[in-house]
């Protein structure tokens, strides 16, 4: 067993220590008994050797004490090497303990590190997935949105040819049953101007008989005389204005017995005083005729130029 050098040099100086003392006990022990010891007188002048008796007893006391100290020494030496040892031991296994801690620290930091790089670099997978996700949405939804905005304008586009096919099947239906109308009101107008050409070619033929060739005289007077109360009438009905002022019309009106206008025609004039003279007539409606089948024979086509009258 390897000791401490400190130990041994402490042992060594205790036991010294102790030899020294019993021998200085002892040479003590030994001069008390000299000195009191009375000394016997000689009458010889030669000197007289004493020798000091030693105590044995004593002796082996004090060596029995030396030797219990050695004894006890060498138990408080052992018990201290134990607890040295003990307490080398401790620190052996504290610093093994402490050793297996940073070795476990380490493998432990190097687990949450190993944990964390492997975490952030799931973070960075992740976010990179949900960044393509949304970026995919995004587009899908941009993608749907523009779809639905040209299926909203083809709707649209739909919606508004639909509207406008049927507004141009109505304006077409209109338009022919406007040409429908106005072909039967040229059809009646025409059945009436066929009847009453008839109804006139008949009152004609009857009248052409009951003239004689004494009447023409008082025939064309009657005819002047009507063809300016004609004029006259027309001029009464003519919304004239400065435009048509020394403008002329030149016009055949076609007259039944009574009177009435069933046609009017320009023969030629200005077109807009045409136009004028003839809303003029058919708004008089009714125009003087003479009740003279004579003169009527004459008047009931008549070719008459108008002129409008300014005061």
């Amino acid at each position: 067993m390897n000791k401490n050098p400190f130990i041994k040099v402490a042992i060594a100086c205790s036991i010294a220590l102790h030899v020294g003392l019993v021998i200085f006990l002892v040479v003590g022990t030994m001069l008390t008994e000299h000195k009191e010891k009375p000394k016997p007188k000689l009458s010889s002048s030669k000197p007289v050797v004493q020798a000091a008796i030693v105590n044995s007893s004593d002796v082996q006391k004090q060596l029995k004490i030396l030797k219990d100290k050695k004894i006890d020494a060498k138990k408080a030496q052992k018990l201290r090497d134990d607890k040295l040892k003990r307490e080398k031991k401790r620190i052996k296994d504290l610093e093994r303990l402490r050793k297996k801690r940073q070795a476990e620290k380490l493998v432990a930091d190097r687990a949450a590190k190993k944990s964390k790089a492997e975490a952030a670099k799931q973070k960075k997978i992740t976010d990179a997935a949900i960044k393509k996700s949304k970026a995919k949405q995004a587009a899908e939804e941009i993608k749907a949105n523009e779809a639905a905005a040209e299926r909203i304008k083809q709707e649209k586009a739909a919606a508004d040819a639909k509207a406008k096919r049927i507004k141009d099947e109505k304006a077409a239906k209109k338009k022919a049953e406007t040409r429908r109308l106005d072909k039967l009101r040229r059809e009646k107008a025409a059945k009436e101007r066929a009847e009453q050409e008839a109804l006139l070619a008949k009152q004609m033929a009857d009248e052409a008989e009951e003239i004689s060739r004494g009447d023409q005289r008082r025939v064309l007077s009657e005819i002047e005389k009507y063809t300016a109360l004609i004029i006259g009438a027309i001029q009464r009905h003519w919304n004239v204005d400065e435009s048509m002022k020394g403008k002329q019309c030149v016009l055949q009106i076609k007259l039944a017995p009574s009177g009435v206008v069933f046609d009017v025609k320009a023969l030629s004039g200005d077109r807009i005083v045409c136009k004028s003279a003839q809303d003029a007539i058919y708004k008089a409606n009714v125009l003087p005729v003479s009740k003279d089948p004579a003169v009527y024979a004459k008047m009931k086509e008549i070719n008459l130029t108008v002129q409008p009258e300014f005061d």
